[in-house]
């Protein structure tokens, strides 16, 4: 196992939890850290995710059937008890959760299929577009053409991808692990040139540009990290799925006991990270609730 990979995996997961957190804050080092530093997070689960497909499952056989397992599953689980606890606390209490959404068809097309746009648990979307891609590598390398029943839909009536910017990287995920023994002999080398080259961007241009360099260099600073660590796929996947619900749940109470606003975001962060830990310990208990992350 690649302990590098897993430790860059929990972080950029982490990071995309802090930009969940909700506040008034529009400058600083804290602003910046929820607002600006998660944007490196999808993109490092990108290249992530291209590099360990080929690394690890592009000559398996019925690969499609376990991303069905591993990602659509955990997906429509993860949007399916959201929209179910909101649809509760909207028809039962009163209480509306939904800031994009309505309360009508759209609540399946957009909120769980996400035809057009993030669903009821926004940060699922990288796992939509991420498995969209599965579909379409077995189209085309396998020739499944019944791929086409769930492309042609998301093609016609919606989005094919939210974020193709995914599917480059993706692909530059794939590039990196064709590579990877020129990168480790040449790593040194790479790094130097690769820290200097983001230095140019970083002066030159703005975050949405330099962060696909900054994105690039992590991973291969963290790509041959010698270091042991354990293996955090189930606990990362868990809280890439569950940790928006639970800030979205937890803040109505959180800002009426926790005034400080700098206090506020230090304690959803937590809270999320804890519930999500409790999850992940609850499904190594309970074997069946391992559905929850695909089976990690």
């Amino acid at each position: 196992m690649n302990y590098g990979i897993e430790i860059l995996r929990l972080i950029a997961v982490v990071l995309i939890t802090f930009t969940h957190t909700r506040h008034n804050l529009d400058s600083g080092v804290l602003y910046y850290i929820t607002e600006n530093l998660p944007k490196f997070g999808t993109l490092a689960l990108s290249v992530i995710s291209g590099y360990l497909y080929w690394k690890t499952s592009k000559n398996k056989q019925s690969i499609f059937l376990k991303k069905v397992k591993t990602l659509a599953i955990p997906y429509l689980l993860a949007n399916a008890i959201v929209t179910l606890l909101v649809l509760s606390a909207y028809y039962f209490f009163g209480y509306n959760f939904l800031n994009r959404l309505s309360f009508d068809y759209t609540i399946i097309t957009e909120g769980l299929l996400a035809l057009n746009s993030p669903p009821v648990n926004p940060p699922t979307y990288f796992i939509r577009d991420i498995f969209i891609i599965f579909t379409l590598i077995e189209l085309v390398r396998n020739r499944n053409f019944y791929m086409l029943l769930i492309i042609v839909p998301y093609a016609v009536f919606g989005k094919l991808l939210l974020r193709y910017d995914i599917l480059v990287l993706f692909l530059v995920g794939v590039l990196l692990a064709v590579s990877e023994g020129f990168i480790k002999k040449n790593r040194r080398c790479i790094l130097s040139f690769g820290a200097v080259l983001c230095a140019v961007f970083i002066y030159c241009s703005n975050i949405d540009i330099y962060r696909y360099p900054i994105a690039f260099f992590v991973f291969i600073l963290f790509l041959h990290l010698r270091i042991t660590f354990f293996n955090a796929g189930g606990y990362s996947y868990l809280l890439h799925l569950y940790h928006s619900p639970v800030i979205v749940a937890t803040f109505p109470l959180l800002v009426m006991v926790i005034t400080d606003p700098y206090m506020n975001i230090i304690a959803t962060i937590t809270i999320a990270l804890f519930f999500c830990y409790a999850l992940y310990l609850l499904t190594r208990k309970y074997g069946k609730l391992k559905i929850l992350s695909g089976g990690r």
